[in-house]
């Protein structure tokens, strides 16, 4: 299938592991040129290093997109080498857990600014070129629960930000349709990367049980009986980058293996 973006530069931040680098590395292998931007410069490294061994076009750009003035750079530097970015994939880290008396004025501004202040910063640094050339693809990598906040999760500082995220793009989407550009949210629900792991491994370690018991509890809930591979989810992200996902707009689509309970 020809997705008609060979050729085109993609900037894809979170890109140096699990679904942002799968994401990055299929881009590459349809003929984008690949701008990896995150923040540990290691993984970067390892991740430019593999889309090139494989024939594609990548550099790696440390930079903090909850920074403006990262953002900023990071753009440059993906102009310079390739010229400026038409596909631009979101994929900020979140924030930490909290229940609402975790709650405080400072990590609800910071949360809001990982979630959506950063979607305002990467889209107003790239839309100029975007507009001009009439085409344009913006891509958040959310979470089903901006929609569905799960129960027993102490998740509530990136719910009610990933929320306004989704606001957001969808304003985005009404308002920037007419210059052929697109904004869509994926919303992540359980995908087997490193971060999960990670953070299965911490639930495991507080209730003092293994960590096949915390996914075997997971995955009883998800109609598939399984966590999702990265690639199924980056496969999603590409095809909205494309030119055959050009009529999809403003869009939250799960990714979550029938996990989320409403029909709508």
């Amino acid at each position: 299938m020809d997705l008609g973006i060979a050729g085109k530069v993609a900037l894809v931040s979170g890109g140096s592991r699990g679904v942002g680098r799968k994401a990055a590395e299929l881009f590459a292998a349809d003929g984008c040129k690949v701008a990896v931007v995150a923040r540990g410069k290691e993984a970067l490294d390892e991740a430019v290093a593999a889309i090139r061994a494989n024939g594609g076009e990548a550099i790696g750009v440390a930079a903090d997109l909850t920074v403006e003035a990262d953002v900023l750079r990071a753009v440059a530097e993906t102009t310079e080498a390739f010229g400026p970015p038409d596909i631009v994939v979101s994929n900020v880290h979140g924030p930490g857990p909290a229940s609402f008396d975790d709650l405080t004025d400072e990590n609800l501004v910071d949360a809001f600014r990982r979630m959506t202040i950063s979607l305002v910063y990467i889209a107003r640094a790239c839309l100029p070129h975007m507009k001009e050339q009439g085409w344009g693809r913006l891509v958040n990598v959310g979470s089903g629960a901006a929609k569905e906040p799960p129960a027993g999760l102490r998740h509530m500082l990136a719910n009610c930000t990933r929320a306004a995220a989704v606001a957001l793009n969808k304003s985005m989407a009404n308002e920037l349709g007419k210059f052929g550009i697109t904004v869509n949210t994926v919303a992540t629900g359980w995908i087997g990367t490193e971060r999960m792991h990670e953070y299965v491994n911490k639930v495991a370690a507080e209730r003092s049980i293994a960590p096949e018991q915390v996914l075997g509890t997971v995955t009883a809930d998800i109609p598939a009986g399984r966590v999702g591979r990265p690639e199924e989810e980056a496969s999603l992200v590409v095809y909205l980058a494309s030119d055959l996902g050009g009529y999809i707009n403003g869009e939250f689509i799960n990714v979550d293996g029938g996990s989320h309970r409403s029909a709508f």
